[in-house]
């Protein structure tokens, strides 16, 4: 990786050295070499320096909007896990309900003498007066 770069960097500096030594030769000479190529070329770079400073403008609102989506993302996720949750506890009541013995419980008639006898009495069925036979 260093390598790379090194010769990368060092392409550039003799590129550079190369255009400067070009553009001394060109203005002792008074000559001016390939100047359509040169003029299209600042063009495209004055082009492409725009871009940079919009793509520039773009990148510092990114930290912004990345927020906005992660919380718009987390808060959908936290709706969805939610209402799955919810689901899950309604079947789950449904299947309790369908293993219980109270899914088809019907209340009886006590067969104990004793425990009609403290039902009246906490009803107020055996006070003096009140008809039994209701």
């Amino acid at each position: 990786m260093a390598f790379g770069a090194t010769i990368f960097l060092g392409t550039s500096i003799l590129g550079l050295a190369a255009l400067f030594a070009l553009k001394w030769w060109e203005l002792s000479r008074g000559v001016e070499y390939l100047t359509s190529y040169r003029r299209n070329a600042d063009i495209n770079a004055l082009k492409l320096k725009s871009k940079l400073f919009l793509i520039g403008e773009w990148v510092q609102d990114v930290p912004n909007k990345s927020v906005l989506i992660l919380r718009v993302l987390v808060h959908a996720g936290a709706v969805g896990f939610a209402q799955a949750a919810r689901g899950a506890e309604a079947q789950a009541h449904h299947v309790a309900d369908l293993v219980s013995h109270r899914h088809r419980f019907e209340r009886r008639e006590t067969k104990s003498e004793f425990l009609k006898e403290v039902s009246d009495h906490k009803n107020g069925l055996d006070e003096p007066g009140v008809d039994k036979s209701i």
